[in-house]
């Protein structure tokens, strides 16, 4: 199914994004920095690398255009300008800036839940820009090599050369396993996960480690015998896999699905002598990981510390819980703050890029490809790609009354 995206009906409801979430926004715009060239030389590429040489960035800024640019030149521009946090360049820009073209690919049938937030992930944060663009859903129906490619195919016929798709990791290892002229960046899944290493230059990675994010966990009081909760879903899996890497004293583990075995808030009570003073590792969803902790309080058990990863840093618990039930806890977080805006603007077409990491890593993944055709448009993440996965910085933070508090 191919669908396409009228522009022309998102601009005219845009001005209301002043009112989302019920917050009213001053209608005073922004401050934003911007570079002028006031020099009537022109400079080739010889001069723009004896300007960076010099570590003269603002003139190197100022001087680079249409006519003297290369990859190694918009790699330097786009990491000054995000360092410097510069949100325009007048005249390498142009009077009016050019449409810009990007896909979302996904398969209803196995994604179909992140199908309408990423969707308007994509919106919010081309309306955010100002520009013009061309943006169109196409849905592979499924994750099989045959539908992957076929997609692929029918996206390039369009003319599309930018394409975020949205899939699970056979989708990944789909693509993965093909040879295409476009570039792609999948948000939901990370390298590490791949079932082979990358075999094409043309694909980013956006998902969060959570190797990494247990690894900074397991780093916490590391001499206490360690236990692990995981769901029996595949990321679960994986996930039990990392803690056990990280935690050679890891003294017992336990998958916990109630959907699977109605009995397993039941079976806590009876491992109150292995729970008791232990590090217990969470690898289960929020609901899943909320009864677990509403048991051990009812059953007094009391641990040295309870960990879990992005995959309860979610609102959703300081609600379903009781304080008292994440005493000790540690949630590792890789959704770094982002402009006010630009979170009201997705907020208004229910887009969360707050809380949501797969929102947060497509927001992540147009940015890259927004900012690859205009190189001047405000940047709003600070994230770097290094070997094909974008890197994210972790943060341990505590689950308090009201809000994940960062460690004192």
């Amino acid at each position: 199914m191919l669908k396409k995206i009228i522009l022309c009906v998102i601009v005219f409801v845009y001005p209301q994004f002043a009112l989302a979430s019920g917050k009213y926004l001053s209608p005073l715009p922004l401050p934003n920095t911007e570079v002028l060239n006031l020099e009537s030389k022109s400079c080739n590429t010889n001069c723009l690398r004896d300007l960076l040489r010099k570590g003269q960035v603002f003139s190197f800024i100022a001087n680079v255009n249409k006519e003297n640019q290369n990859d190694a030149i918009i790699t330097e521009l786009n990491a000054l300008l995000s360092a410097l946090e510069i949100s325009e360049i007048p005249y390498f820009m142009g009077t009016q800036k050019p449409f810009f073209n990007i896909a979302l690919m996904f398969p209803r049938k196995s994604v179909g839940r992140y199908s309408s937030t990423t969707t308007n992930v994509v919106l919010s944060y081309l309306l955010s820009q100002k520009g013009r663009f061309n943006f169109e859903i196409f849905d592979s129906k499924t994750e099989s090599l045959e539908d992957v490619e076929a997609v692929l195919q029918a996206i390039y016929a369009k003319g599309y050369r930018q394409v975020i798709a949205i899939v699970t990791q056979e989708g990944a290892n789909a693509i993965n396993a093909l040879d295409f002229d476009m570039f792609v960046f999948i948000p939901t899944v990370h390298k590490m996960q791949l079932d082979e290493a990358i075999r094409t230059p043309n694909v980013i990675f956006g998902g969060i480690s959570y190797a990494e994010q247990i690894q900074e966990l397991s780093a916490l009081n590391p001499s206490v015998q360690a236990v692990s909760f995981y769901d029996t879903s595949l990321i679960g899996q994986q996930m039990q896999a990392y803690t056990q890497e990280a935690n050679p004293n890891l003294v017992y583990a336990q998958s916990f699905n109630l959907k699977e075995n109605p009995n397993s808030s039941k079976e806590i009570k009876s491992l109150k002598n292995i729970l008791r003073s232990t590090r217990i590792f969470l690898n289960t969803p929020v609901t899943n990981s909320s009864i677990i902790l509403s048991q051990m309080t009812y059953n007094d058990i009391r641990p040295s510390g309870v960990y879990s990863t992005q995959i309860n840093y979610n609102p959703s618990l300081l609600s379903i819980t009781q304080e008292r039930d994440r005493a000790n806890m540690y949630v590792a977080n890789s959704i770094m703050p982002l402009d006010d805006l630009l979170v009201e603007n997705a907020r208004f077409l229910n887009a969360d890029l707050e809380y949501n990491w797969i929102n947060y890593t497509t927001a992540f993944g147009i940015e890259y490809f927004y900012t690859r055709s205009m190189p001047g448009a405000k940047r709003y993440f600070k994230e770097k790609i290094k070997e094909q996965q974008v890197q994210y910085d972790v943060e341990i933070l505590q689950p308090t009354n009201t809000r994940f508090a960062p460690l004192q």
